[in-house]
């Protein structure tokens, strides 16, 4: 189900030498999974033929992920935001992401008269405060469509939606033969990285040879260096900080421990999925449409029980590579970079043209 969007400018004709021209924008100075996830679309969208313009994110980090050609203009703030969509009048239409990039379209709509869509990356309401609920509501509005990364989502957030979860890059094969666990996300309450210092605890890999590598940076960093050194594991956890190059994280890796107990979709778990690394999550949120039956999944908050999983693993790499290959195939079946940019590139163009898109059917395969 979707709901119709408001009257706009009608959209230049595409045809040739006519490209589709798309902005990607979020209202952030950092980069992390939204960022990088815009990044991925963004290349991918340009492969396709279409002009892309990225606004907001690291600016460094962003150029670097950013294929080149592709312009990226900084936007830390909502005005800088609006400053630079109203710098691009030949846009057809603009994808914003969280609330504060939905804003900055909305303040610019009227000058812009383009289709906006949104994604919404979290399973709440918009704004993060009373007042920016105020203003959501009235932004909300403006949007012609959102789209929800995953069920999970979907299911939370008030009104219509359409389901189109998150693809990441078909990669290889990972060897999984290193004694190597990771742990990649933002070190923040709602992901529970305590859970997962817990785990490496209780699992006993310390004693073994293996290590726990924290990737990802937030305010309780300081804590977790304080819990590992109570349990006395402090020698065999690296904290990585953030890490830019993740795939080759990833491959160096043999299992990937994701503790969050809501993740709204987990880009982490996927691309760990598309390296075939085994997965123990968490099972809540989008963990148990992402991995599904294929991966283990262990009750939120219960480190007992991800440390029984992690040390199924770590004991048998026949194992690891059964679970894993399971992961990858999954991967490149339900949630691929190049399906999702096409099924996006539809969207879009239904869009413009004034006739939204039916929700899609979402991802069941077995075990869900």
């Amino acid at each position: 189900m979707t709901r119709p969007g408001p009257p706009g400018r009608e959209a230049a004709p595409q045809g040739a030498g006519r490209p589709l021209s798309v902005i990607q924008m979020v209202r952030s100075d950092g980069f992390a999974g939204v960022e990088r996830y815009i990044c991925q679309v963004a290349n991918a969208l340009v492969s396709r033929g279409l002009r892309v313009v990225v606004i907001g994110g690291d600016p460094d980090r962003m150029r670097s992920e950013l294929d080149e050609g592709i312009d990226h203009v900084p936007a830390s703030t909502v005005g800088q935001a609006v400053r630079a969509l109203l710098g691009r009048r030949d846009t057809d239409i603009v994808h914003a992401h969280m609330t504060a990039a939905e804003i900055a379209a909305w303040l610019a709509h009227p000058v812009l008269r383009v289709p906006i869509v949104a994604t919404r990356h979290f399973a709440a309401e918009r704004g993060s405060n009373g007042p920016t609920r105020l203003v959501a509501r009235m932004v909300s509005r403006s949007i012609s469509l959102d789209i929800a990364i995953s069920e999970f989502v979907a299911t939370t957030i008030e009104g219509p939606s359409v389901l189109l979860p998150n693809g990441v890059p078909d990669r290889d094969q990972a060897p999984l033969d290193s004694s190597t666990v990771v742990m990649l996300q933002r070190l923040r309450a709602e992901k529970a990285p305590e859970v997962g210092v817990r785990a490496w605890a209780e699992s006993g890999l310390a004693s073994e040879g293996w290590r726990l590598v924290i990737a990802g940076v937030g305010d309780l960093r300081a804590a977790l260096g304080d819990r590992a050194r109570l349990l006395g594991v402090a020698d065999t956890v690296e904290f990585a900080g953030q890490v830019a190059d993740t795939d080759r994280l990833l491959d160096g890796s043999s299992i990937l421990l994701a503790p969050a107990p809501a993740e709204p979709f987990g880009l982490s778990v996927v691309e760990a999925m598309a390296h075939g690394v085994p997965v123990v999550a968490a099972g809540g949120g989008a963990h148990v449409e992402t991995i599904g039956n294929d991966g283990l999944l262990f009750p939120p908050g219960d480190a007992s029980a991800a440390a029984r999983c992690l040390g199924e693993l770590a004991g048998s790499r026949s194992r690891r590579l059964e679970i894993g290959t399971a992961l990858r195939r999954r991967q490149q079946q339900l949630f691929s970079l190049h399906d999702h940019v096409v099924r996006l590139e539809q969207i879009y163009r239904q869009v413009i043209a004034g006739a939204g898109p039916e929700r899609p059917a979402s991802p069941r395969p077995a075990g869900r």
